[in-house]
C-alpha cells in the first residue's frame, strides 16, 4: 500500500464520483480546519500540529482526485492489486478409456435394460 494514498484520506472508493469526493471533502475540512475545530487550551498552537498536517494531506488528495486528468494518472501509476482468488475445488472426472483385457471395466454413463422385441402390428393398408 503506497503511503499516500488520497482514497484512503478522503474515506471514498476508487470508484466514487465527484459529487462523493466533494462531499467528503467537505466534511473533513470542516473537522481539521483551524477556523472550525476547537482549539486545544492545554498546549498552545503549533504551526506543524497533527490537525494542520491531517488538512495539508485532505487539501492534496483533493487536489489530485477533483482534476479527472490527474486522477485518471494517478490511477494508472497506482494500479491496485485485486484481491488474491479464493480456492475452487473443481471435480474432474478420469478421461473414458477404451475397455479391453488391460483394463478394468467401468459401468458405463448410460445404462440400458433389456431389449423386447414385439412384433409389428399389421400394416392397414
Amino acid at each position: 500500500m503506497p503511503a499516500f494514498d488520497p482514497y484512503v484520506i478522503l474515506g471514498v472508493t476508487a470508484d466514487a464520483s465527484s459529487d462523493d469526493l466533494l462531499r467528503a471533502f467537505r466534511e473533513l475540512v470542516r473537522q481539521h480546519h483551524p477556523d472550525t475545530r476547537r482549539p486545544d487550551t492545554r498546549r498552545p498552537a503549533e504551526p506543524d500540529s497533527d490537525a494542520d498536517v491531517r488538512l495539508r494531506q485532505i487539501l492534496a488528495a483533493y487536489d489530485i482526485l477533483r482534476d479527472p486528468a490527474r486522477r485518471a494518472a494517478y490511477d494508472r501509476a497506482h494500479v491496485r492489486q485485486p484481491p488474491p482468488p479464493q480456492a475452487v475445488s473443481i471435480q474432474v472426472r478420469p478421461a473414458a478409456t477404451r475397455a479391453g483385457p488391460w483394463t478394468t471395466r467401468r459401468p458405463s454413463a448410460i445404462r440400458v435394460g433389456p431389449v423386447r422385441w414385439r412384433p409389428l402390428p399389421p400394416d392397414r393398408g
